[in-house]
């Protein structure tokens, strides 16, 4: 099977059998011209933001803007709206089943930025009444089932839930109130 593989090497020169002289001249002057170019520092390569404009690159940086232009087109026509902001009080709805039940959970927020203010005001900002009525909606388009749920909400992160029981549930809406304010969120159940 290794016959034909030499297994150890000479130490002395003379009985080596290969022997290998690199001659760059040789091998520049049978290269292909652009390559005697790139030796000789004629050809300067192009580099930073002009190498999107070439005349050879030019159609990858129209597929980019196309490709971040499509895919920002599609997000913003593909979003749901489980995301909501009364006054400084952010909400965020969201729905999953298990075991056929469904959950749905409307998270009540402040970011950090809003609660530096209210640590700042405390006085200002009173604890408010929250109230989400929640409805289940089902593949026709039809409310199924309703829940309603509140709570006083003052500067930590709070959440209302509700449980239905129908399997085909496809999306949750529900309603929030706060302050005789109102905003409507919608999301689509996860499995």
């Amino acid at each position: 099977m290794f016959e034909d593989t030499q297994e150890s090497y000479p130490d002395d020169e003379s009985e080596k059998q290969l022997k290998f002289y690199y001659n760059r001249e040789k091998r520049i002057a049978n290269a292909p011209q652009i390559v005697q170019d790139y030796y000789n520092g004629k050809m300067k390569p192009v580099r930073g933001i002009k190498i999107f404009f070439q005349k050879q690159n030019i159609w990858i940086l129209f597929a980019l803007i196309l490709f971040v232009g499509a895919a920002w087109f599609y997000s913003g026509l593909n979003s749901t709206h489980a995301y909501g902001k009364i006054d400084d009080v952010n909400f965020e709805l969201q729905a999953f089943s298990f075991e056929q039940q469904i959950y749905a959970t409307v998270k009540t927020f402040r970011t950090k930025k809003n609660q530096e203010k209210y640590k700042k005001n405390e006085e200002e900002y009173k604890p408010s009444k929250v109230e989400v009525e929640f409805f289940a909606i089902e593949q026709n388009n039809q409310v199924s089932d309703k829940s309603f749920s509140s709570i006083i909400f003052e500067n930590n992160d709070e959440y209302l839930r509700a449980k239905f029981t129908d399997f085909d549930i496809i999306r949750v809406d529900a309603i929030v109130r706060l302050n005789d304010k109102h905003i409507e969120l919608s999301g689509v159940v996860k499995k």
